[in-house]
């Protein structure tokens, strides 16, 4: 039954409209605003910050074990990395279902302009939200708001997510370029674990707060589902010009 379930939301006859990723989006924000507010009145949600990082302060990479992690990291969430990940996804996607075309006309298409929605998503909330919080991170020892700081929520995390789930958004869905439930399925976990790591790392190298990795997983979310609209978003067809009356002299 489960099986049954999990086929018929991946399949692309019976797969929902823009207008789910619309409702999702919404339901993230609400959840996201409720992160913001734990954060502010210091609820559960970041209660236990103070002690994964006071364990990672005590086990912490040094060396080339640190160097490497940095680069993994660096690879997997910094933006000069994944703006050209997706973005040469989605233009290569646009080349391959429109055909030749002008530069302008290539950057116009469906594909594009998704991940250029997703991006400015992030780019909107999550600056937002980290100038309005001005959180200090916990590599300065202090958990102090509006100081200048901008750990909540992790950009990395939000770049990840975004970057590898939108990825096989413009891949294997209905509107992708290789549409396949089979590949969607099979790349969905592998893709799972590699946002994972690159959240854990951000923790792990005391960069992050614990609840700012979630927090930055949430903001890859609201980005992704508002890029998947903009994707699956009817296209309106112009209507023909109505023919011209004959004149007199025909």
């Amino acid at each position: 039954m489960e099986s049954e379930t999990t086929g018929a939301l991946l399949d692309p006859a019976t797969r929902p409209t823009w207008r789910s990723s619309v409702v999702a989006a919404v339901i993230a924000l609400l959840v996201f605003g409720l992160c913001i507010w734990q954060v502010v009145v210091r609820g559960p949600f970041i209660a236990w910050d103070w002690q994964f990082h006071y364990y990672v302060d005590s086990h912490h990479p040094v060396g080339w074990e640190k160097a490497f992690l940095d680069i993994v990291a660096s690879i997997t969430g910094e933006r000069m990395f994944t703006i050209p990940m997706v973005g040469g996804t989605a233009l290569y996607v646009a080349r391959k279902q429109g055909g030749p075309g002008s530069l302008w006309n290539l950057l116009t298409r469906r594909p594009v302009l998704a991940v250029l929605a997703g991006l400015a998503t992030i780019a909107l909330i999550g600056y937002s939200t980290k100038f309005g919080l001005g959180r200090t991170g916990p590599h300065h020892n202090m958990d102090v708001l509006h100081a200048g700081g901008q750990a909540f929520p992790s950009g990395h995390a939000a770049n990840t997510f975004f970057t590898g789930f939108f990825i096989l958004c413009l891949l294997f869905t209905q509107n992708g370029l290789f549409p396949s439930v089979s590949r969607l399925r099979k790349m969905i976990p592998v893709v799972a674990v590699i946002v994972m790591i690159a959240g854990a790392l951000m923790s792990w190298l005391d960069y992050h707060w614990l609840s700012d990795i979630p927090g930055g997983w949430l903001l890859g979310f609201i980005a992704c589902m508002v890029a998947l609209s903009v994707l699956r978003a009817p296209i309106r067809e112009r209507e023909p010009a109505p023919a011209s009356a004959p004149s007199p002299s025909d």
